[in-house]
């Protein structure tokens, strides 16, 4: 009894390891976001270490807190850690770039010069994952078929293909055209919505502005508000300029100029349009003696 306790101790430690790694990295993220880089900093650095997560998006996320929060220390050596750990995220994922939302300007470009210090370096790992991500791809259609096969044989039912073309001008669209266009339309509704109501905010505080000039000017009681308006008007500006770039930038990367997309129509149809079937009548001639005969046939 006690060697099966012990057994199943031993079995059970790598599945509570995985459950504890999750919970402390949502942990770190949690101290994160609200700006306590070095408690989780502290958290990633000791899983990555104890190499205890398992999934892609938990080793990327891992090593962009890591990155970050020693980017935004004040220790000599934090560029040098932050290089080492944003390289340990590209290794994994050599296309990944930081969220200009949630990241400041000096940070993204920092990440940028180490990515683009280490191209060379990176291009075998982005040709290899390019390759495995087309790999799979026909993995998944290959499947797809077979199982559009077994449908079409179980329940009457026949599969085809319709080939989606896209327009690679869609891309530069405001309002999430280019997000909508590849399918994401959760992001494409945020962005949407982000870009009208900046630019509402944007234009109606210029609106307000332009009220309030007086033969040019603004009275002393006025003045105040106006140049508060006008914060307004440039901060929401920005906003929507930003939302605009983010949505072009993301369209780009997911863009594909076409995408198969499996159209079920009833088998009878399908096979109607190939073969003609059931009952069809024909004319028939044939000779007889001092003549011939004319008649009619059924053909099944």
């Amino acid at each position: 009894m006690k060697a099966l306790l012990a057994l199943f101790l031993l079995l059970a430690q790598p599945f509570a390891a995985l459950a504890d790694s999750e919970s402390d990295l949502r942990k770190a993220k949690d101290y994160f976001e609200y700006g306590e880089y070095e408690r989780a900093r502290t958290i990633v650095e000791e899983l990555l270490g104890q190499n205890v997560l398992a999934l892609d998006d938990q080793l990327i996320d891992a090593n962009r807190m890591a990155g970050l929060a020693w980017y935004y220390g004040d220790s000599p050596e934090r560029l040098e850690k932050a290089e080492r750990y944003f390289l340990q995220l590209l290794s994994i994922e050599p296309e990944y770039r930081l969220d200009p939302f949630f990241t400041p300007p000096a940070a993204v470009q920092f990440f940028e010069e180490v990515k683009a210090a280490h191209e060379a370096q990176l291009a075998p790992i982005r040709e290899q994952r390019r390759l495995a991500k087309e790999a799979r791809r026909a993995e998944e259609e290959a499947r797809r078929r077979f199982l559009d096969e077994q449908q079409r044989r179980g329940s009457g039912l026949g599969a085809t293909e319709q080939v989606e073309r896209h327009n690679f001008a869609l891309v530069f669209l405001p309002m999430g055209a280019g997000q909508f266009q590849n399918g994401d339309d959760a992001k494409g509704i945020t962005l949407a919505a982000v870009q009208v109501v900046a630019g509402v905010t944007s234009a109606l505080s210029y609106l307000a502005i332009e009220n309030l000039r007086d033969d040019g000017g603004f009275s002393g009681s006025e003045v105040g508000t106006a140049q508060t308006l006008d914060a307004v008007k440039w901060a929401s500006a920005a906003v929507f300029w930003s939302a605009w770039a983010y949505g072009v930038a993301d369209a780009w990367i997911n863009y594909e100029s076409e995408v198969v997309r499996p159209v079920v129509r009833p088998l009878e149809k399908a096979e109607s349009e190939t073969s003609s079937t059931g009952l069809q009548v024909a004319p028939r001639i044939g000779p007889l003696p001092g003549g011939g005969m004319v008649s009619l046939g059924l053909d099944f």
